[in-house]
């Protein structure tokens, strides 16, 4: 087969269905957002391309339950603050950025899932998506910065005393 006569290569596409997921976020608000530049040489703190391995990303996650729905929680209010200070004593690694960034987040869950575990659900599922939109935020702030955009990676929130799984 010659090249003008190859057929391009054809990916089987599957048709996704798409519905509501059981945790839906209602409202997303931010108290605190305070991002800035390390003082450094951009060269040095390029951001675009920066590996985070060794930085300590800080998170406080507080999960509250609307009041009266204790037997059977539905409705849940997050404080996520998340941060990346570059305290480091010992001279350590530095994020071309540093931050704060403080939020507070609304859930609706349904009722499709135990008690018992909504809360867990909840806690991990409602950080992640707080997070994506933190990341999105962040990416934004610094898109005119001195040391470019910065994306913060994707993380990974644990269940209350859930240990860490090795791969």
């Amino acid at each position: 087969m010659t090249s003008s006569t190859q057929r391009p290569c054809l990916v089987d596409l599957m048709e996704n269905r798409i519905e509501a997921s059981p945790l839906q976020l209602k409202q997303l608000l931010y108290s605190k957002i305070q991002v800035e530049a390390v003082d450094a040489p951009p060269e040095d703190m390029w951001a675009p391309t920066f590996n985070f391995e060794g930085i300590v990303i800080n998170s406080e996650v507080l999960l509250v339950v609307q009041e009266g729905q204790e037997e059977d929680p539905r409705d849940f209010m997050m404080l996520l603050k998340l941060s990346i200070r570059n305290d480091s004593e010992d001279g350590g690694k530095l994020s071309p950025y540093t931050f704060d960034i403080h939020s507070q987040a609304w859930f609706e869950m349904a009722s499709i899932f135990d008690i018992e575990k909504r809360e867990s659900l909840v806690r991990i599922n409602g950080a992640s998506m707080i997070v994506s939109a933190m990341r999105e935020l962040l990416t934004l702030l610094t898109a005119r910065s001195s040391h470019g955009p910065m994306t913060l990676p994707s993380l990974r929130f644990l269940a209350n005393g859930e240990p860490e799984k090795q791969h």
